[in-house]
């Protein structure tokens, strides 16, 4: 507790910024999605929650196949759902799809240790529970807060709506996204920009945006040490 004291009082009355690691940055992109009467539906989605523990907690998709096993396919650099009908078990009706939210803990599982003195030898077991929520919708979003992260406000400031998932028929991430998304984006970080002017955060860290990393080969190698 003395520690944590000590800290928060040097974040607050040093003269030169600090630099907090504030651990994984979240994720967000410029997604599509295609409907089976061909509408089309273009927004923001983020990949899940990141933080400080330094580990994603991706959402994506789960079908849920007849025989009772779940296909997970989550948010990454690698996601595609371009096209369901490429999938055979949804094709012929044996598996549907579901949008999954994970709810797992922030917090990590502290590891077990277990020393055997007879043979002297010490195990280490590390646990890693992963909890996600079968959703018959999808999330998608059409504005930015001011903080331009999407999950942490609400929907009145990120304009949600919701997708049935029958509904769907691809959904793609945008490596080139629209001019009208473009420029919600930067719209957005001028906001925040002007605000900092005002009052700057030391804990804030912006999202970053799949169509801007993607081809940076660097930046999608330091990021994937995250999932």
């Amino acid at each position: 507790m003395r520690i944590f004291i000590i800290l928060i009082l040097l974040i607050f009355t040093s003269e030169k910024p600090i630099n907090i690691d504030l651990g994984a940055p979240e994720i967000q992109a410029v997604c599509k999605v295609t409907l089976n009467d061909g509408k089309t539906i273009e927004g923001f989605i983020t990949f899940g929650s990141g933080g400080y523990e330094g580990k994603y907690r991706p959402n994506g998709f789960c079908f849920e196949h007849d025989n009772g096993t779940k296909q997970l396919i989550l948010y990454g650099f690698k996601f595609n759902l371009s096209n369901l009908d490429s999938y055979a078990s949804y094709r012929n009706g044996t598996s549907k799809l579901c949008y999954i939210e994970n709810i797992s803990s922030r917090y990590l599982q502290q590891p077990k240790t277990e020393f055997d003195e007879e043979k002297n030898t010490l195990t280490i077991t590390k646990t890693e529970v992963a909890k996600y929520k079968l959703l018959q919708q999808m999330p998608i979003y059409t504005k930015l807060p001011l903080g331009l992260t999407v999950q942490y406000s609400s929907d009145e400031q990120n304009g949600k709506i919701t997708i049935e998932v029958n509904q769907i028929k691809s959904i793609k991430l945008l490596k080139k996204p629209s001019e009208k998304s473009l420029e919600i984006i930067e719209n957005a970080r001028k906001k925040k920009r002007e605000s900092e002017k005002e009052e700057e955060s030391v804990d804030y860290q912006p999202p970053v945006w799949y169509h801007e990393i993607i081809t940076d080969q660097e930046k999608i190698d330091y990021l994937s040490k995250f999932f």
